[in-house]
């Protein structure tokens, strides 16, 4: 092989590896990127901003209204587009129930309906989503109330998100209706209507890994 045939060979070679480098950091990137897309985010409740409140009929032709004022909860999601695959938990301080009418509140709290010192936490839990508009979706998962648990659907409504001083938020809305009877809570018919409907307003700061 004569120089000139050997330098073109080597020359080649180089090209070849380098075509072939250039592909391997392709393929890298775009793992690395699309791994990154479908990176976990953890998402915990600002209770301080939140709201989760509930109305039930009354004597057929008026509510009660009330709220529980301390519950925490979080959000595990791999995309904020998309919360087909978000899990969902939340617990309810059950003695934190407030409605307007006090003596109404104790009988809430009672072993008559509540029964707060007994089962002192309402809980639901979600690891399935289906989307079913622009930023809504169904939730369906087991809701514990009174220590009984059922299965519940609770419609999700995605506000947004968007950075802020403190760092990221994200808003959603969510909604059900509960028939009381269901789980056991059987005072105050038929006075008090069967179907409580639960909307809350909920705000999630994002959680951050920090340095160690």
């Amino acid at each position: 092989m004569n120089h000139h045939n050997y330098h073109c060979v080597i020359t080649d070679i180089l090209k070849l590896q380098y075509t072939n480098m250039k592909f391997i950091t392709l393929i890298i990137l775009s793992l690395t990127l699309s791994l990154s897309s479908f990176a976990q985010e953890n998402w915990s409740v600002d209770n301080a901003h939140s709201n989760l409140r509930f109305e039930v009929g009354w004597e057929d032709f008026s509510v009660r209204t009330g709220e529980f004022k301390v519950f925490n909860g979080s959000i595990t999601t791999n995309s904020r587009e998309d919360f087909s695959d978000a899990s969902f938990a939340l617990t309810v301080d059950a003695s934190s129930v407030d409605v307007i009418a006090d003596r109404l509140a104790q009988h809430v709290k009672s072993d008559r309906f509540l029964n707060v010192e007994q089962h002192p936490e309402i809980t639901f839990v979600s690891n399935k989503a289906t989307k079913t508009g622009d930023n809504t979706y169904t939730a369906m998962g087991k809701l514990t109330i009174h220590g009984i648990e059922k299965d519940q659907e609770v419609a999700v409504k995605v506000k947004g998100s968007k950075e802020t001083r403190k760092g990221e938020i994200l808003g959603l809305e969510v909604s059900l209706v509960v028939n009381k009877t269901d789980y056991g809570l059987d005072w105050g018919s038929p006075r008090l209507g069967d179907n409580i409907t639960l909307v809350g307003h909920i705000l999630y700061k994002l959680e951050v890994e920090e340095d160690e």
